[in-house]
């Protein structure tokens, strides 16, 4: 099944003043006010449109058309390069040069009528649709003449990908036309914050057209609509509905659900109403009842799988709640949703971290191998139950799985998390922190935890000191380490490296390994070493790094990163400065690599649980147009760099994930640090029992296990 409207979505709002023109009063207002709805994750969803955090609102005075010109196109290729959708708004003053219909936005520099120094409209939007990689454009022009915006046909059917290529676009005014006052774009931002409530989830750039004509008096509203790519995910749209947003606000069902049973029932029996997803299914089962006095056919058997796809998502969203209670959380919902993808091997989309999105998507965005959904819920509410702690052998999850009628899909699906914890119970911990000036240490020190509890401790001999010699102890530590494994009749899994900022500069641990890279047989993490014995400066602020790092595990937004260049971290005063006075609350990544300077990261890794670098191989470093990659992968750290680490080895995918290297001091490794320096000296250096947290195959961001 196909899900509903969604992926990437770039903003662009250019709106320059034209000196030789009347000043445009409200022009700054208007496009302030449309930017910032089509920039809200509720109603446009878009992004900022111009790279490396730029503002995409391009207004005032001064603007000349070169100006505008390279903004846009640096747009159009940052939305390429992310497979973004970009929407496009003109406002301003325009014109149509003598007889011609071909709408020009007018700059600071432009003269009525004259085509120099002011922005070919139609010819930006051709460009932009006709580029490899941008999935749609959509146009909202407030000019007079804005019906002159259109490129021309032959430009939309042939062109670089020889039409396959989509375009809507909203103007103002018909060609020949003025538009007067804004006042599209400003009942555009009002008509997208309230919505109307005789369409659907989104609005299409015709269900805007046919609202706005009743409000803009004067103007003949115009939308022009070319799809000529039969394998785009989902139509263009302008913005979420709000008004069937607020409607759905006390449903236990998502989008999706009312977008399919909206097709469904629309090709079955108009006349049939669109159930809603209240808790007590009252109206999913009066239309099931509906359907079924249809006679047999495609259509009735899609309805019915649309009715019965709500029916399924409400049981197990009301199920979820009074089952899980107090323990469900947005970090455990996402975490069980990420691990789930990539134990699937494919991307977690972009649906929100609800219980009501996660288990829409799952119902009806399944992949096409299966039927229905319900394999994909039975293994989420498997994994889900696992991390907060209930038992599978609760009876309640059984009598949900009838409900449902998945009863062999739940059985199988708790069988493999509980398969998958058991191979997950054992972890190594190597530490190469005995040195005391940061260098190879001459011995390295190996704990082997089970359910999170140190069970046995060794040293091991790295003479002389020197890189060879630490590999060979690492790969003694973990025959030592297979062998109580085997004792145990458990799997090895998971190998953790403590060493210091000078070693981890260009040390790639995953790789060592005479017969195997490490990385390939064990899931390896890198940890600072320092934090083992820290100085008294580390040791005064463990306690604020342990607050950032909750803090990093818990937020619902952006990647939280904050990416410093070469000229942040050129003055080590200026930069030890900002990071006393809290300048950098979050994790922080470096867009090149920091060369021979072991200094920047230590000082760096005081500071912060998880600091990310780029690789020495990788010249350009990890500007900011890459920063994508690692926004779709960030839940699942440090379990997808381990992946991207692998396939890359093996010549597949990853490649700029895997451009990475990460230290990775999350909660666990943490308290691991504080008891092993607590522990009686007698008892060194095996630290005491630690709790047992959640453990899952490929952990995402609220790591599994200890430390």
């Amino acid at each position: 099944m196909t899900s509903g409207p969604g992926g990437r979505r770039h903003v662009v709002v250019v709106a320059p003043q034209c000196a030789s023109m009347e000043h445009l009063e409200r022009l700054e207002e208007a496009a302030t006010d449309l930017y910032a709805v089509l920039t809200d994750p509720a109603l446009g969803s878009c992004e900022p449109g111009m790279p490396d955090g730029r503002s995409a609102l391009v207004v005032g005075d001064g603007l000349e058309s070169r100006s505008v010109l390279d903004r846009l196109e640096e747009a159009i290729g940052y939305a390429a390069e992310r497979g973004a959708t970009l929407v496009l708004g003109f406002l301003g003053h325009g014109f149509t040069p003598g007889r011609t219909s071909t709408l020009h936005l007018m700059c600071a520099n432009s003269d009525e009528d004259l085509r120099h120094g002011a922005v070919n409209v139609g010819e930006v939007l051709a460009k932009a649709t006709d580029h490899p990689g941008v999935d749609g454009v959509i146009g909202i022009i407030d000019t007079c003449h804005a019906g002159g915006a259109p490129p021309s046909m032959e430009t939309l059917t042939g062109g670089a990908r020889s039409g396959r290529t989509r375009l809507s676009l909203l103007m103002a005014s018909s060609v020949g036309q003025a538009a007067r006052d804004l006042v599209f774009s400003r009942r555009l931002a009002a008509l997208v914050r309230t919505g109307t409530p005789r369409t659907g989830t989104h609005l299409s750039t015709a269900d805007v057209r046919d609202a706005l004509r009743a409000v803009v008096v004067g103007q003949n509203v115009t939308c022009l609509e070319y799809d000529g790519d039969g394998l785009a995910a989902g139509p263009l749209w302008v913005a979420r509905n709000a008004a069937v947003a607020k409607a759905r606000s006390g449903s236990l069902s998502g989008t999706l659900a009312a977008e399919e049973l909206a097709r469904a029932l629309a090709a079955l029996d108009p006349a049939v109403p669109v159930p809603d997803g209240a808790p007590d299914l009252g109206e999913a089962l009066h239309c099931r009842t509906a359907v079924l006095r249809h006679p047999p056919g495609p259509a009735r058997e899609r309805a019915l799988r649309a009715v019965g796809g709500l029916i399924t998502a409400v049981t197990t969203v009301a199920f979820i709640r009074e089952w899980i209670g107090t323990e469900l959380t947005t970090a455990r919902l996402r975490q069980a949703h990420h691990t789930l993808s990539v134990t699937a091997g494919r991307p977690p989309g972009a649906c929100a971290p609800t219980d009501v999105a996660i288990v829409d998507e799952l119902t009806f965005n399944h992949p096409v191998s299966e039927s229905d959904g319900r394999q994909g819920l039975a293994q989420f509410v498997a994994l889900l139950a696992h991390i907060c702690g209930k038992s599978p052998d609760d009876p309640e999850l059984r009598s949900w799985a009838v409900r449902i009628e998945a009863l062999v899909e739940v059985n199988d699906a708790v069988e493999a998390t509980a398969r998958r914890a058991s191979g997950s119970r054992l972890a190594l911990v190597i530490g190469l922190h005995a040195s005391l000036t940061g260098d190879w240490p001459e011995t390295l020190d190996g704990w082997l935890l089970l359910d999170g509890s140190v069970i046995h401790h060794q040293e091991f001999s790295s003479d002389p000191a020197d890189r060879r010699s630490a590999e060979e102890a690492i790969e003694n530590a973990v025959l030592w380490a297979e062998d109580h494994a085997g004792t145990l009749a458990l799997r090895l899994k998971r190998v953790d490296v403590a060493a210091p900022g000078k070693l981890l500069l260009d040390w790639h641990p995953e790789e060592a390994g005479a017969a195997m890279l490490l990385g390939v047989r064990y899931d390896v993490r890198l940890h600072w070493s320092s934090r083992l014995a820290p100085d008294a400066a580390v040791r005064s602020i463990e306690s604020m790094v342990a607050a950032r790092w909750e803090s990093l595990s818990e937020g619902t937004g952006e990647t939280p990163v904050d990416w410093l260049g070469p000229g942040d971290v050129a003055d080590p005063q200026a930069l030890q400065g900002r990071l006393r006075n809290g300048s950098y609350a979050r994790g922080i990544g470096l867009l090149h690599h920091p060369g021979t300077d072991a200094r920047l990261l230590d000082t760096l890794l005081a500071y912060t649980p998880v600091l990310l670098w780029p690789q020495p191989h990788a010249p350009a470093g990890f500007p900011a147009e890459r920063h994508a990659f690692l926004d779709d992968s960030w839940w699942a750290m440090p379990g997808a760099l381990v992946d991207a680490y692998r396939k890359r080895w093996q010549g597949g995918d990853g490649a700029d994930l895997a451009d990475l290297r990460a230290v990775w001091d999350d909660e666990e490794w943490l308290r691991f640090c504080r008891l092993f320096r607590t522990a009686p000296s007698s008892t060194r250096p095996a630290p005491p029992v630690l709790p047992v947290p959640p453990v899952l195959p490929v952990p995402p961001l609220r790591s599994e296990g200890s430390p």
